[in-house]
């Protein structure tokens, strides 16, 4: 069978045997979502064929999810998938999750989004919080394919977490630091060194690693 249309029967099969849940319910808790609303994306086939769905990813369970009729279903055979195309960004597969593409070319750079689960802060003295976070509070959370509601007064907060990595040499490298940049192009130290002296540099910066990728790839 073509890959494709097997990859659509799982669409179909799955949409038609799985009781999701309403566009209004994800819309009134969106913190799991990387974007606040579903929208109009490619999901381009390893065989070159295009399929059009209404696509968000979720960063709790770090999967790619579509829109059907008003219900969510997660994205199966991700496998099939070269890339998907969506809001002006690209994601590819890697593994069992995906990963946003913002450089590729010698080095490339991408970023492996993420949201992990956590109960509300305890209350402080003076009225204050134990910790500080800018996270929102939400009482449910779509987990795969089903969705778990919290007790009342058990609401829970989804802390943002993005990984970013480096493939060079066809290896890939977490970057943790201003130091493992420096390793990882250590070919090009005192070019990289030099180019992160020029301003402050913030490896926790996605926009300044994308810079700094695009300057070590122009290199001769």
């Amino acid at each position: 069978m073509n890959p494709v249309k097997s990859v659509i029967i799982v669409f179909l099969s799955f949409a038609i045997s799985h009781t999701m849940h309403a566009q209004a319910d994800t819309v009134r808790n969106p913190e799991q979502f990387l974007f606040p609303e579903f929208y109009v994306g490619v999901a381009r086939m390893l065989n070159g064929e295009k399929i059009v769905l209404n696509l968000n990813y979720n960063i709790v369970t770090e999967k790619m999810v579509f829109m059907q009729k008003g219900q969510i279903f997660d994205i199966v055979n991700q496998s099939l998938i070269d890339t998907v195309y969506l809001e002006r960004k690209k994601f590819i597969p890697n593994e069992k999750v995906f990963y946003e593409i913002l450089v590729n070319g010698r080095a490339s750079f991408f970023i492996q989004h993420k949201g992990s689960v956590k109960r509300p802060p305890r209350p402080a003295a003076y009225g204050g919080t134990s910790e500080v976070s800018s996270s929102t509070y939400i009482s449910n959370l779509r987990l795969g394919n089903d969705r778990y509601r919290m007790p009342k007064n058990a609401e829970i907060i989804i802390v943002p977490g993005s990984l970013y990595w480096i493939r060079k040499n066809n290896e890939m490298y977490m970057v943790s630091g201003k130091k493992s940049l420096l390793k990882i192009f250590a070919d090009r130290k005192n070019d990289v060194k030099q180019f992160m002296g020029r301003s402050k540099f913030n490896a926790e910066d996605p926009e300044q690693i994308c810079n700094l990728v695009n300057y070590y790839n122009a290199l001769p």
